[in-house]
C-alpha cells in the first residue's frame, strides 16, 4: 500500500513538474494579495508628508516596478526552491502551501 502511494505521488509530481514556475508565481501573487495592503499602508505612512507629485511617483515606482520586480524575482527564487523538492513530495508540499495561505487568509478575514 505504501509503495503504491509513493508511486502515485511520484506520478503526480512528474506530471506537475513542468508547471512549477506557474505555481510559484501563483503563490507569490497570493502572498502579494494577502500582504499588499500592509505594504502599501506602511509606504503611505512613510510618504504622507511628501508633495502630491512625489507621492504619485513613489506610488508608480512601488506598484509598477516594485511589485512587478518582486513577482518576477521571487517567483524565480521559489521556482528554484520547488525544483529542489523530491518529486513524490512536490504536489503535497504545494497543496500544503496553498492550504496554509487559505487558512491564513480566512483567519485575517481576507475571504
Amino acid at each position: 500500500m505504501q509503495a503504491q502511494l509513493m508511486e502515485l505521488a511520484s506520478q503526480l509530481g512528474l506530471w506537475f513538474r513542468p508547471y512549477q514556475s506557474q505555481c510559484a508565481m501563483a503563490i507569490i501573487a497570493t502572498l502579494l494579495v494577502l500582504f499588499g495592503g500592509e505594504i502599501s499602508q506602511s509606504i503611505r505612512q512613510l510618504i504622507k508628508q511628501q508633495h502630491l507629485v512625489v507621492r504619485t511617483l513613489i506610488f508608480v515606482v512601488v506598484c509598477a516596478f516594485g511589485y512587478g520586480a518582486a513577482t518576477v524575482w521571487l517567483s524565480a527564487l521559489l521556482t528554484d526552491l520547488l525544483a529542489r523538492i523530491p518529486t513524490p513530495y512536490l504536489v503535497p508540499a504545494v497543496v500544503s502551501v496553498f492550504v496554509g495561505l487559505g487558512l491564513y487568509a480566512q483567519k485575517q478575514r481576507h475571504i
